[in-house]
C-alpha cells in the first residue's frame, strides 16, 4: 500500500522538532536566570521587599526604645550573634561583645535562620553583613547598597584594613594600620582619597569600609581623612609608627614600619628585632610615645580651611517634618567659592550619597534650589551637603544632625479636659483636634526635633483659642552663621552649656518652670459664634438639633464626635443628629466638626457638654382623676384626648411626651364645661447665650433638665425661681396654658 502522500510527521521531523524546543526552553531558562532576567528580577523584589520590611520593623522598635528610654544616641541598641563574630574578628571595634545584648527576635519576630547568617542591628541600624559563605552574597550586597541598607563587610584581615593600631601586612608591607577607633565622629569625618592627578577626594565615612585604594605605603600613598565640624574643614594624614636611620652622606633617611615592640617585618616576613636595628643606628621618633604610652601611630593635622571666626563655606537651614527632611536658603561665602568655584554638590544622609548636583543652571543657583528626602531612621540622623570643585576637590561642606528631641512633657494641669483639644495637623497641613486631652495624646501630635510643636485648642461657647508649648530650652547666638542654636532642657535645670543662656520667661513668681502655654491666637469672637447647635438628653441619648449660625455655607460636612470618638456625619444643616445608647447620669461632651466637604479644610467647631438624664416624672397628686385626661399630640399637632389619668401615674400613655423631641406631657380638667389646659415644666437650669444676641431671629435659652430637687448646676447655668415654692425646692409643676369652653 501506498502511504507517501498520507499527511503526518516522519520520525527525522520529530526528533528535529524537540531539539528545537529544547533550545528554545534552554534560551528561555538563560534568560529567566541571567541578572536581568524574571526569575533573578523576582528574587530581588522579593528580597528588597523582606529587606525593607526588617527595615521598618527595626526603625519602629529603636524609635519606640527611644521614646521609652528618652535616649537620643542609638549606639546601645545593638543585636545578632554574627555582629559578635564581627567584634571577635575586629571588623567591629567601637563596641564591646557584652554590649550585644538584645536578642534579635526581640526587634524582628519573624526572621529565619537563614537571616540570622547575614541581618543585624549595629548602633540601632539594620545592616547586612557581607560573607562570601552566604550564597548570593554579591547580589545581596548590591541590592542592599540599592535600598539604603548599610553593609558590614566581613572580609577578614585582607585587602584595605581599618584597625586599632594593629601591626599588619597590608598591599605588601607590614606598617601599624590607622587608628579609627576613638577620637573621631564618625559621622563627621570621611576618608579621602588620592587620585591619579595628586587630588584628594572625598569618599565614604569612616563607619563604612574604606575603598581598596585608600592606601598604599608601599607606594607613598598615605591614609588621609577630611573633618567637618559645622563649616571648619580639617585634614589630617595617618603616620604609622616607624624608625629611622639618616645617612650622613646623601643626608637621606632610611624609614622602616614597627610595632610597639620597634620589631621590624619585612615583604618575606623576615623579622628584624630592634636589638639589630638600634644597633644598625635607627631610632624612634619621640612622637611616637605620648603621655609616657608607647603609640602606634599619629594622626597629623596637614591643614585647616577655616578658623571659628571666618564664615563657613557652605551653610544651610534644614527641616525635619513627619520623616520628611527639607534642605533649602542655601548660601555660599563667595570670598572661597569665587575663587574655587564649585562644580557639583553632594547630599549625604547617614553617610549614604542620596543625591548629586551636576547641572551647571542648579549649581550656580544653588541658593534658589529646594531638596527633599525621606528615609529617615529612627534615632539620630545625619545630614551632609559637600561642594566639589572640578578637580573632585572638596571647597566646602556643611554636616547638621537630627535628633529626636526630648522635651520637658506639656503640662495640661488646668485646662478642661473634655473642652481642650490636642491639635495635629496632617501631611497638607489641614488641621485635625477632635480628640479631647483626657484621652491619650495622638502619635503625631509633637516632636520638637521636627519642628513639630504641640499644640491644643480650648473651646467655649464658640471661643477658640489656640496655644504651642514651649518647653525649657538654652540658646546660643551664632554670630559665625548668623544663625541661634537652640537646646532643649530637661527638668527645672539652670545649668547652661557655654555660652548658652535661658530666656527670662522660664522663671515664674521666683520659680523654675519646665515650660509654659504661649497663646497663639483665638480663632472667633466671644459674643458672636460662628456656629452652634441645642442639644437635649434622654437618660440614654443626646441629640443636636440642627446647626445655626452666620459662619453656615454651602459645600460644608458636619462630623459629630462623643467623647472624641467619631459617631457620624451630615452635610444639612437642619438635619438632628442623635447619640443613642448611652450610660444614664453620666456626663458626655458632644463635638461637631465644621469641615469643607471639597478641600477638608477645617471651619469650626461646636463643643457642648451635657449630662443624660430623664426630665423629672409628671406628678398627677392633687388633680382629680374624675375629670382629668391625658392629653396627647401626634407629629402634625393634631390633639388626642386620652383616658383620665390615675393619681399614682400607673395609666401613662407610652407616646404621652418626650421632651428630648419637645414633646411636652400635657393634662386636660374639664369642670363644669371648662376646658383648662395643662403642661409639665420639670425641673431645670438655663443659660442665656450671650452670642444669640448678634444672630436676630436665632437667640434663645439653653435648657438642661436636672434630677430630683438638685439645686447643683452648670457653670454660666441657674435654675428658675418658679422651681422654689414655700420655701421648698420642687421637681416641676404644672403651668396653666389657657382655658375654653
Amino acid at each position: 500500500m501506498n502511504r507517501g502522500n498520507e499527511k503526518g510527521i516522519t520520525l527525522v521531523a520529530l526528533i528535529i522538532t524537540i531539539i528545537l524546543m529544547l533550545i528554545l526552553v534552554g534560551i528561555i531558562i538563560m534568560f529567566s536566570v541571567q541578572e536581568n532576567g524574571i526569575i533573578s528580577r523576582g528574587k530581588e523584589a522579593s528580597f528588597k521587599t523582606k529587606m525593607s520590611s526588617m527595615q521598618e520593623k527595626t526603625n519602629l522598635y529603636v524609635g519606640w526604645k527611644v521614646t521609652e528610654t528618652e535616649k537620643t544616641n542609638t549606639d546601645w541598641i545593638n543585636s545578632g550573634e554574627v555582629l559578635k563574630e564581627a567584634i571577635e574578628e575586629k571588623i567591629i571595634m567601637d563596641i564591646e561583645k557584652e554590649e550585644v545584648n538584645i536578642d534579635i527576635v526581640e526587634i524582628l519576630p519573624n526572621i529565619s535562620k537563614e537571616e540570622r547568617e547575614y541581618i543585624v542591628i549595629y548602633k540601632g541600624e539594620l545592616h547586612y553583613v557581607s560573607n562570601n559563605k552566604i550564597k548570593n552574597n554579591s547580589q545581596y550586597v548590591k541590592w542592599c547598597k540599592e535600598i539604603g541598607i548599610k553593609i558590614l563587610e566581613y572580609s577578614g584581615a585582607s585587602g584595605i584594613v581599618v584597625r586599632n593600631g594593629n601591626y599588619e601586612k597590608v598591599n605588601g608591607i607590614y606598617l601599624c594600620t590607622p587608628k579609627l577607633d576613638e577620637g573621631f565622629n564618625e559621622s563627621r569625618t570621611r576618608y579621602l582619597e588620592v587620585g591619579n592627578n595628586g587630588f584628594l577626594t572625598p569618599k565614604n565615612w569612616i563607619y563604612d569600609k574604606p575603598t581598596e585604594d585608600w592606601y598604599d605605603y608601599k607606594n607613598r600613598k598615605w591614609a588621609n581623612i577630611y573633618i567637618e565640624n559645622n563649616g571648619q574643614e580639617i585634614y589630617y594624614v595617618w603616620i604609622p609608627r616607624y624608625c629611622f636611620k639618616l645617612d650622613q652622606e646623601t643626608q637621606r633617611s632610611d624609614v622602616k614600619f614597627i610595632n610597639l615592640d620597634n620589631v621590624h617585618k619585612d615583604e618575606q616576613d623576615n623579622v628584624t628585632t630592634w636589638k639589630e636595628l638600634e644597633e644598625e643606628g635607627y631610632q624612634v621618633p619621640e612622637a611616637f610615645t605620648f603621655n609616657g604610652q608607647e603609640i602606634p601611630g599619629y594622626w597629623a593635622m596637614k591643614y585647616t580651611t577655616a578658623d571659628e571666626k571666618t564664615i563657613s563655606t557652605i551653610n544651610y537651614d534644614m527641616s525635619v517634618i513627619k520623616g520628611k527632611v527639607t534642605i533649602k536658603n542655601i548660601v555660599l561665602n563667595e570670598e572661597i567659592t569665587n575663587v574655587n568655584p564649585i562644580k557639583k554638590f553632594i547630599i549625604a544622609l547617614n553617610g549614604q550619597i542620596i543625591e548629586e548636583i551636576t547641572d551647571n543652571y542648579k549649581v550656580n543657583n544653588i541658593n534658589a534650589q529646594i531638596i527633599e528626602f525621606t528615609n529617615l531612621k529612627a534615632g539620630n540622623n545625619v545630614i551632609n551637603l559637600t561642594a566639589l570643585n572640578e578637580n573632585g576637590e572638596v571647597v566646602g561642606s556643611m554636616t547638621k544632625e537630627y535628633s529626636p528631641a526630648i522635651v520637658n512633657k506639656p503640662d495640661l494641669t488646668g485646662f478642661d479636659k473634655e473642652t481642650t483639644f490636642y491639635v495635629t495637623y496632617d501631611s497638607n497641613d489641614k488641621e485635625h483636634s477632635t480628640i479631647p486631652i483626657s484621652e491619650n495624646m495622638p502619635t503625631l501630635w509633637y516632636e520638637y526635633g521636627e519642628g513639630r510643636w504641640a499644640n491644643i485648642v480650648t473651646r467655649n461657647n464658640g471661643l477658640e483659642t489656640y496655644y504651642v508649648w514651649i518647653p525649657r530650652y538654652q540658646f546660643l547666638l551664632d554670630y559665625r552663621n548668623e544663625r541661634s542654636i537652640v537646646k532643649f532642657i530637661n527638668g527645672v535645670s539652670t545649668q547652661t552649656e557655654e555660652g548658652y543662656q535661658i530666656p527670662e520667661a522660664f522663671t515664674f513668681n521666683g520659680q523654675e518652670i519646665s515650660g509654659y502655654w504661649a497663646m497663639k491666637y483665638t480663632a472667633s469672637v466671644e459674643t458672636s459664634p460662628k456656629f452652634d447647635t441645642e442639644i437635649v438628653a434622654t437618660s440614654s441619648s443626646i441629640r443636636t438639633k440642627g446647626i445655626m449660625g452666620e459662619g453656615i455655607e454651602d459645600k460644608q460636612i458636619y462630623k459629630y464626635y462623643l467623647n472624641g470618638m467619631y459617631k457620624g456625619e451630615s452635610i444639612e444643616p437642619s438635619e438632628e443628629f442623635e447619640y443613642s445608647n448611652l450610660e444614664s447620669n453620666k456626663k458626655y461632651t458632644i463635638h461637631v466638626e465644621i469641615r469643607n466637604k471639597e478641600t477638608d479644610e477645617y471651619i469650626g467647631s461646636i463643643v457642648k457638654q451635657i449630662t443624660t438624664i430623664l426630665p423629672n416624672r409628671p406628678e398627677l397628686i392633687g388633680f382629680n382623676s374624675e375629670c382629668t385626661y391625658y392629653v396627647l399630640y401626634d407629629d402634625s399637632g393634631n390633639e388626642t384626648i386620652g383616658e383620665k389619668i390615675k393619681s399614682d401615674g400607673s395609666n401613662m400613655p407610652k407616646n404621652w411626651y418626650d421632651y428630648s423631641r419637645q414633646k411636652w406631657a400635657n393634662i386636660l380638667v374639664e369642670v363644669d364645661g371648662m376646658k383648662t389646659y395643662y403642661v409639665w415644666i420639670p425641673r431645670y437650669e438655663f443659660k442665656i447665650d450671650r452670642g444669640q444676641y448678634k444672630q436676630k431671629g436665632q437667640g434663645r435659652t439653653e435648657v438642661r433638665f436636672l434630677s430630683g430637687t438638685s439645686t447643683q448646676t452648670d457653670i454660666g447655668y441657674q435654675i428658675p425661681e418658679a422651681f422654689t415654692f414655700n420655701g421648698q425646692e420642687i421637681t416641676g409643676y404644672w403651668a396653666m396654658k389657657y382655658t375654653a369652653k
